[in-house]
């Protein structure tokens, strides 16, 4: 990890520059505020100097940010792709994913919480807002983490540089991540980069407010990025066993954006038989919406049935392309893939999707991938498919698990025999005293007793959705 300070780089700049920084840094102390329009004073009127290395143009007014913005792959027509953690969540997910080697990009953590952001190993570190939070973290307050954001514009911009391809990773419900990521966004779009966002949302137990405050930072997060991809972090109670480990548990969730990112990354700096380069992906993703990336690998006789399935069903958050506008795949295989294959993979794929769709594919011959196929995949624009995902987790659903369970299970209970459970109907408005429920068999007897009995119960069950002034069972009585 390198050392946070950096009074070399501070007397280079000198007082001139300081100067300069400190007329666009935002009044805190001035209300009302709005940080959306000191967003966009900041980003329109400060542009960087694009001809200058990416050193120079790294802000000196964040002790907490390393100035090491530098190119792994300094090439002419190389693609610039960023991932950027923002908050807590953001930060883990990027920490796992250098821990697995992800080469071809370049890693930025951000966080209000300067303890906190000690911790991660990404070389580019910025600590948001210290004037207005000292350092010490959002509480958990959304208005916060867009407010520190603001005020770190620039030194979010410097960080940036002139990157292609922006990928922003955060936890939603909670302060940093939730209000911070959508001023990223923003300032990414600014810049002209393809922004795409892989958010968390929270447990269920972790209550409503939480759940609220995530589904207005998801709103907002939508509004400024071109593709976005959410991860209910139910799904992983769903998906593993009692016993997996949480770190484990935690490690796939992450897999998400180490897929999307590694996978595009390849897409685009490993030349093809059909190449697939950085236009194709920014024709598909640009102002896509919901998005899904996945990997999908085969081996054996059916290697290329294997690949194409896993890929569509889109891992570990187990959701569908059909419906998908736009598709982009890759194929990568071994010397010995034929165009059997090739033809397969795209069969496949291509059932599960918009017959109208756009569809762009490339093959690519990998000579390490003996007997083995990989599928990269891309789609976007399945916007009825994101609705239903994200109303299986709102806010008015937390408190029935009966229908969270019914939202996410495909196996219908009458297969073991039990029938559908009918929705319950209205009360009848003056049933006769001998009627008979509609839903009650003809074979039961008509005895008083008997009718009595059975609307009594079925006027009880009713009562948790409407009253009546006067229970049938009552008037029943009373004519009696």
């Amino acid at each position: 990890m390198q050392p946070f300070s950096h009074d070399a780089l501070k007397h280079d700049r000198g007082a001139d520059r300081q100067g300069k920084a400190a007329r666009i840094k935002p009044d805190v102390h001035a209300e009302p505020m709005n940080p959306h329009a000191e967003l966009q004073s900041v980003v329109n009127n400060e542009k960087p100097n694009t001809h200058a290395p990416q050193t120079q143009r790294q802000t000196d007014a964040n002790p907490l940010s390393v100035p090491s913005f530098t190119d792994p792959f300094p090439t002419e027509h190389h693609v610039d792709i960023v991932v950027v953690g923002v908050g807590g969540g953001g930060m883990n997910a990027i920490n796992r994913m250098m821990d697995a080697h992800v080469r071809g990009v370049r890693f930025v953590a951000m966080n209000t919480d300067a303890q906190v952001l000690a911790l991660t190993q990404a070389p580019d570190r910025i600590c948001l807002g210290q004037q207005h939070t000292k350092g010490l973290g959002a509480g958990g307050n959304a208005a916060v983490g867009m407010r520190a954001a603001t005020e770190s514009a620039n030194e979010i911009r410097a960080a940036l540089g002139n990157a292609d391809l922006v990928f922003i990773a955060a936890g939603m419900g909670g302060g940093t991540g939730t209000g911070a990521a959508p001023v990223v966004a923003s300032i990414a779009r600014k810049i002209g980069a393809l922004t795409v966002g892989i958010v968390t949302l929270p447990f269920t137990f972790e209550g409503t407010r939480r759940r609220r405050i995530a589904q207005q930072g998801l709103a907002d997060l939508s509004s400024e990025i071109d593709a976005l991809i959410t991860v209910p972090n139910d799904r992983l109670l769903s998906t593993f066993a009692r016993d997996q480990k949480l770190t484990e548990a935690f490690k796939v969730a992450d897999d998400v954006l180490k897929q999307g990112v590694q996978g595009i990354a390849e897409v685009i700096n490993v030349p093809g038989m059909v190449n697939v380069d950085f236009a194709d992906v920014r024709s598909v993703l640009r102002e896509a919406g919901t998005a899904l990336m996945s990997i999908g690998q085969g081996e054996g006789r059916n290697r290329a049935q294997q690949a194409a399935e896993s890929a569509i069903a889109g891992g570990f958050l187990n959701v569908t392309i059909r419906g998908a506008k736009r598709v982009l795949f890759n194929i990568s295989g071994g010397e010995d893939m034929t165009l059997y294959e090739i033809n397969e993979v795209a069969e496949r794929i291509g059932s599960a999707i918009d017959e109208a769709a756009d569809i762009i594919f490339g093959a690519v011959i990998d000579p390490a991938l003996q007997d083995t196929i990989r599928v990269t995949l891309i789609a976007a624009g399945m916007e009825e498919l994101h609705a239903s995902r994200i109303e299986a987790v709102r806010p008015d659903q937390l408190q029935s698990p009966m229908r969270i369970s019914q939202s996410f299970s495909f196996d219908s209970p009458t297969a073991k025999g039990r029938q559908p459970v009918p929705p319950p109907r209205p009360a009848p408005v003056a049933p006769p005293p001998t009627q008979m429920p509609p839903s009650l068999p003809n074979s039961y007897p008509r005895s008083p007793e008997r009718s009595q009995n059975s609307e009594a119960g079925k006027e009880r069950s009713q009562q948790a959705e409407k009253q009546p002034e006067t229970p049938a069972f009552l008037r029943w009585r009373k004519e009696r």
